[in-house]
């Protein structure tokens, strides 16, 4: 025991020479640096130990031991361990004499400190005693500790002594004591309003630091509520005049900034200074400075000339910003020349230089540059330009080598994109079919993954995007009636590649409404054929892609699983976007429909037997394709593919009957011939192997035989793609009456694979069914389709007897289900009605039937009654679009070349009908409506929280309540006044209960006085909390 003491004496004398046996800061930083080179298990091992050892530190006497433990456990919060169960070791720390361990114990507290209820009622104590402390840097040290971790309650009680150092003598202390006190302002601000004035006097102070502080704390305050501070308007114009101190005039500048705001008469009296002031000075900070508070202050009016001219000079100033090669001066230069130019936008054009900088600004490579520069760059576009903007814009979407487009960037250009070409309903396009093969370059280059780059967009980004590019596809097709044929044409192109339901299915909405309700103004691009010619290769366009939407079935006899011959069909049946299989569902019936007029216009009334039956076929298979989503777990997709599967099964029972040998035929013609095709691929791919065997084992002198192979290769490669062997094999409905010898080959092709033979196609002719012929055509023609606008239904009001709480029917609703009921065969709902009123029930139904039939409905509670169905009939385009063929993506290299054309060779604007869009009378324009609905910005964790000074009133006498209800759960006030009548109240133990409730009441009395006098008179501030009865008859025990 004698040694251990003999020891501890020795280390005690060592530790004043700086020699100690424990690790030093520099020695667990040193340990972190080697552990983490080993692995990340010897690494959080070693922060283990280095806690425990912390630990038995801080279980000394010794105060310098302790102090190293807290700096090191300091040091270690940074990396996420939690230092709060060692807060009163921290407060032990801090009231030592030393001042390097008051140091480290202020540090410690201003990171672990975080509303600790104990122990700040402790440390208000230990503030108010450094406060009051003889040595001015430990009074500092307080003032930095307090403006960190005040709270409303410590702030009250701490107010006092910090007001008292604003007269310190020493500048260090009044220049932290009047930034303690904006912090004080925040927590509590009854005390700005009690303190105002000492505030403003410290404007006076004789050392420039002091004012500099001081003009800190005002352009703070001024922010929340700049009134209070217009009166002393000439002191601070005064300072801005006399200093030389460039960041106190930029304090002061930012000042002016939020003043002249609510004093627009100040402009006159500071803008000349201003203009002065940025004329005169080389500093790139304060010329940007004074520009901003010109711009930001509201001093510029597009009504004045003055004005216009004041914003040309700033121009001038900061094109020097540009010059340069400093990418923060072209940041800060860029921000406020767009503050400019949404003011003057016609000095992009008039000031020179000015749409150089833009374009420059768009190619550089910093990205926030570039993107800051997109903000801009639409007052740049004319009808003469927009096409190399355009080209430029489309540019900055294509990878390099070494880099790839950021997402964001991405999206950014995509939109801008769009927001230039929509400019003023589309006045400054050239050329429509132009525009479209622009936005099918946006779709390549952003949603589809390209062949050089190896990352890929993620589903966030993609899916913005897609939305985008999907509804200016649909306004084009609704507006612009004249390019639907081209649009259609590119539409059906994406919905036939499989990418775009791989990486962007939610592009697939917009672009199967347009497909469903556009299909009928499917028109060839060449003009050379005859219309009969266009007409059957229009037809068998629809009849193609009919098939590849709905043919799931043929790969599903034939058991593949991969190398699908119809794979977009099988990605629809398992697609998880319910929005998309909804808009499906209405297109695949809209394109049957089509289909079927088309037979009906070529065929007259009645169809040739063989025809007949193809008709009834691709009913057949539209039906059991809707039929996979008859218990969709979406009710949306659910309900409109039951809806429509009862009307078409009624179709087909009216085209067949029971009779379905006809369509089975051709079902199992069809499954032989892809089972055939798939043979021939498989000996195909394997006599190329083989080839490729001998080619391997041949000598160097087959070159020629090795470029055969070549070929043969590329061959097979055309024949396994999916979709390449479907034109060549698709039935062809108008093989009796091609003459031509290009058409030779399909119908050579038809009739090995055709549905029936060609005997029977002249012996008979069949109607077909009203159903198909005048009522299906009925659900989407009855109305022309006009573009509406985007405010045009808000602007609707809602109807005064429109009651959506009542109940519609208050029949009970049971359990009992009819027989019928319980099966679900489709046969039960027709089995008992005649065939004959079952084909032509709506159009031969008479008065007397519906009023019955309307009547029995009645008191249906899951009946809604009908009302005019408003059906969209689609507006024929008349105007022939003349322009350039669209690139390719294939030929993306040249793509922007439509718009490298020079001057003498640009594109000529046609002239075509934009469809204007309908609104309602009155109504309120559109950005009134959407700026209410404005996102609300996140909240900066890192920034001050300052709302407690909203809506400040200087000359207010209320006193504004702040403190945080839970931030102490022990009442003092409550202590004091139970004490004090405690103290003075000796009466028998009998009558303690009694007496506990009397202190109780007058306790309660006593708060309700409080907060009359603060304010907030509410009943919740009264009541006593269980918590607090326990703890204040634990008091009275204590007394």
């Amino acid at each position: 025991m004698s040694f251990q003491l003999q020891n501890s004496q020795v280390l005690a004398r060592l530790k004043p020479f700086g020699i100690s046996f424990e690790k030093s800061l520099s020695d667990l930083i040193k340990g972190i640096r080697s552990h983490s080179k080993e692995s990340p298990e010897a690494l959080a091992q070693f922060l283990d130990v280095a806690i425990q050892e912390c630990k038995t530190e801080l279980s000394t006497t010794d105060l310098e031991t302790k102090a190293m433990a807290i700096l090191k456990l300091a040091y270690l919060e940074m990396y996420g361990f939690d230092m709060s169960w060692c807060n009163f070791h921290i407060l032990e720390i801090m009231s030592s004499g030393k001042f390097q361990q008051k140091r480290i114990g202020y540090l410690a507290a201003i990171q672990s400190f975080k509303n600790e209820q104990d122990l700040l009622i402790l440390a208000t104590n230990q503030f108010k005693k450094d406060l009051n402390s003889h040595n001015h840097i430990e009074i500092g040290l307080a003032l930095s500790g307090i403006a960190t971790i005040v709270t409303p309650n410590l702030a009250k009680d701490i107010n006092d002594d910090v007001l008292m150092k604003l007269n310190h003598s020493k500048p260090y202390i009044r220049k932290k004591a009047i930034l303690a006190m904006y912090k004080i302002f925040l927590q509590y601000p009854d005390s700005l309003r009690l303190n105002f004035q000492r505030v403003i006097d410290k404007l006076d102070d004789p050392d420039i630091s002091v004012i500099s502080a001081t003009v800190n704390v005002i352009c703070e305050i001024s922010k929340k509520n700049p009134n209070i501070f217009i009166n002393y308007l000439p002191k601070l114009f005064t300072i801005l005049e006399d200093t030389k101190n460039n960041w106190l005039i930029i304090r002061i500048l930012k000042l002016f900034q939020s003043l002249s705001k609510v004093e627009p008469r100040m402009k006159r009296k500071i803008l000349p200074t201003i203009m002065d002031l940025m004329l005169r000075t080389q500093a790139s900070s304060l010329i940007y400075e004074c520009i901003n508070c010109i711009v930001n202050g509201q001093m510029l009016s597009t009504e004045s000339f003055k004005d216009s001219e004041t914003a040309k000079t700033c121009i001038d100033q900061l094109m020097t910003f540009f010059k340069t090669n400093d990418s923060n001066l072209k940041f800060v230069g860029l921000l406020a020349l767009i503050n400019i130019l949404k003011i003057f936008p016609i000095f992009i054009d008039r000031v020179e230089g000015v749409s150089q900088v833009i374009m420059d600004c768009l190619v550089d490579p910093d990205i926030i540059i570039k993107q800051k520069a997109l903000q801009v760059c639409h007052y740049l576009v004319n009808e003469d330009n927009i096409t190399e903007v355009v080209k430029l814009l489309l540019t900055q979407l294509i990878p390099t080598e070494n880099s790839t487009v950021p997402q964001q960037l991405k999206l950014e250009v995509t939109l801008k994109l769009l927001e230039i070409a929509t400019l003023d309903n589309y006045a400054n396009i050239p050329n429509f079919k132009w525009y479209v093969a622009v936005l099918k370059d946006v779709i390549n280059l952003t949603l589809l993954p390209l062949p050089s780059a190896s990352t890929t967009i993620s589903p966030q980004v993609s899916n913005s995007i897609a939305i985008e590019l999907g509804k200016e596809f649909k306004n084009l097709a609704t507006k612009v009636p004249s390019i639907r044929p081209t649009l259609l044409n590119n539409v059906i192109t994406f919905i036939q590649d499989v990418r775009i339901i791989e990486n962007c299915p939610s592009l697939l909405t917009d672009f199967y409404w347009i497909m469903g309700e556009y299909i009928d103004e499917l028109r060839e691009d060449s003009e050379d054929s005859d219309d009969e010619d266009d007409s059957q290769v229009i037809l068998n366009k629809k009849i193609k892609l009919f098939n590849l939407l709905v043919n799931n079935n043929i790969d599903k006899s034939l058991g593949l699983t991969v190398h699908l011959n119809f794979p977009i069909s099988a990605k629809l049946v398992r697609l998880g976007y319910p929005s998309v299989l909804a808009v499906v569902i209405q297109a695949l019936v809209k394109l049957f429909n089509s289909i079927v007029s088309d037979y009906a216009k070529f065929y007259s009334s009645e169809l040739p037997d063989d025809k007949y039956n193809e008709i009834c076929y691709y009913l057949y298979k539209l039906v059991g394709f809707l039929s996979n989503w008859e218990t969709h777990q979406n009710y949306e997709v659910q309900e409109r593919a039951l809806s429509w599967l009862e009307f078409l099964k009624l179709s087909l029972e009216a085209m067949t009957g029971d009779d379905l040998s006809a369509i089975k035929l051709s079902e199992e013609k069809d499954i032989t011939f892809y089972k055939l095709l798939r043979e021939a691929q498989v000996e195909e791919s394997e006599e190329d192997s083989e080839e490729e065997s001998e080619e391997e084992d041949s000598d160097d002198n087959s070159d020629d035989d090795s470029d055969e192979y070549g070929d043969l290769e590329s061959d097979d490669e055309m024949v396994s793609t999916p979709i390449a062997p479907l034109p060549e094999f698709e039935p062809n409905p108008f093989a009796e009456i091609e003459q031509t010898e290009q058409l030779e080959q399909p119908v050579k092709t038809q009739e090995e694979h055709s549905q029936l033979p060609a005997e029977i196609s002249l012996s008979e002719a069949r109607k077909l069914p009203i159903l198909l012929t005048t009522i299906l055509p009925s659900f989407f023609k009855s109305y022309q389709l006009n573009p509406v606008s985007r405010n045009a239904q808000r602007s609707i009001a809602v109807p005064e007897d429109l009651d959506l709480d009542s109940e519609i029917s208050s029949v009970p609703f049971t359990l009992e289900l009819d027989p019928v009921q319980d099966n679900d065969s489709y046969n039960l709902y027709i089995s008992e009605v005649e065939e004959e009123p079952l084909i032509q029930l709506t159009s031969e139904e008479t008065f007397e039937k519906k009023k019955e039939r309307m009547n029995r409905l009645k008191d249906d509670p899951y009946y809604i009654n009908p009302e005019p169905i408003k059906t969209k009939k689609k507006s024929k385009s008349k105007t022939e679009s003349e322009s350039v063929t669209p690139e390719s993506y294939t030929e993306m290299s040249t793509a922007p070349s439509v718009t490298k054309k020079s001057k003498k060779s640009k594109l000529k604007k046609e002239k075509v009908v934009i469809l204007s869009e309908e609104t309602v009378e009155g109504a309120s324009p559109l950005t009134d409506l959407e700026s209410s609905k404005k996102p609300k910005k996140k909240k900066n964790a890192l920034k001050i929280d300052s709302s407690n000074l909203d809506n400040f009133n200087l000359s207010s006498s209320d006193v504004l309540d702040v403190s945080n209800k839970n931030e102490y759960e022990i009442d003092l006030e409550s202590y004091r006044n139970k004490l004090a009548e405690a103290a003075q109240e000796e009466k028998p133990k009998k009558k303690k209960k009694s007496k506990t409730k009397k202190i109780i009441e007058t306790e309660a009395e006593v708060e309700s006085v409080h907060s009359t006098r603060s304010g907030t008179g509410s009943p919740d501030v009264i009541t006593v909390k269980p918590k607090k009865t326990k703890k204040k008859t634990k008091a009275v025990i204590l007394e």
